[in-house]
């Protein structure tokens, strides 16, 4: 295991981007053709990718296997494990370095939402009213008089909802905890055609909403 202290280092691991880079070296020693070719990326790209890891301290050299000329290096991660103390991000707060790892996942998810909606519906809008059970909603709409859902068949897989008004005593918020994780273990150990990004969030609100 690898306390990380380097602020650079630290900041490249904590980025999903940078991990991503780092993953094929992970535990497992890799040549630059061996990543290019997995990735689809040329050569001379992860070579370069390698070469700010060793900048870094992340990669090293595992073995080099002669060859006729130069001789093939395989890379691999300086260690199995890395651990970043928060303080070694640079992040003024632990709430801003949540919110700096997470930002990267929050833009792809809402580009994406985006992307399938308009490509479905069109142009769209939000609809805001009191429903039959006297609830406010705020829902995706065509029009003032329609919804749109995104859940029929026909439509893309793609959902982004948000609910600030869920009343639930501590074991029923444990339940939904555990039932939320479970459910994405279980779709996560599929291997279909398309990639997808998903996000689960649960919190007891404590404080006051800042306007």
């Amino acid at each position: 295991m690898h306390v990380v202290r380097d602020e650079a280092a630290s900041r490249w691991l904590v980025r999903p981007s940078g991990l991503r880079l780092l993953e094929p070296f992970l535990g497992d020693a890799r040549s630059i053709g061996e990543v290019a070719r997995a990735t689809g990326d040329k050569p001379n790209t992860v070579l370069r990718r390698v070469q700010r890891l060793q900048a870094l301290g992340l990669v090293e050299v595992a073995e080099e296997r002669p060859r006729a000329g130069r001789p093939i290096r395989r890379y691999r991660a300086t260690a199995d494990v890395f651990f970043v103390p928060f303080e070694a991000t640079g992040a003024a707060d632990l709430e801003g370095a949540l919110a700096e790892r997470d930002g990267y996942w929050e833009r792809l998810l809402r580009r994406h939402v985006v992307r399938a909606r308009r490509e479905a519906m069109g142009t769209w809008g939000t609809r805001i009213y009191r429903d039959a059970r006297g609830r406010v909603q705020v829902q995706t709409a065509v029009s003032p008089e329609a919804n749109a859902t995104m859940l029929d068949d026909a439509m893309p897989a793609a959902l982004s909802a948000w609910r600030d008004q869920v009343w639930l005593d501590h074991a029923d918020a444990k339940a939904l905890q555990r039932d939320l994780f479970a459910l994405l273990q279980r779709y996560q150990a599929k291997r279909g055609a398309q990639r997808y990004v998903v996000h689960v969030g649960l919190a007891a609100l404590l404080e006051p909403e800042r306007p």
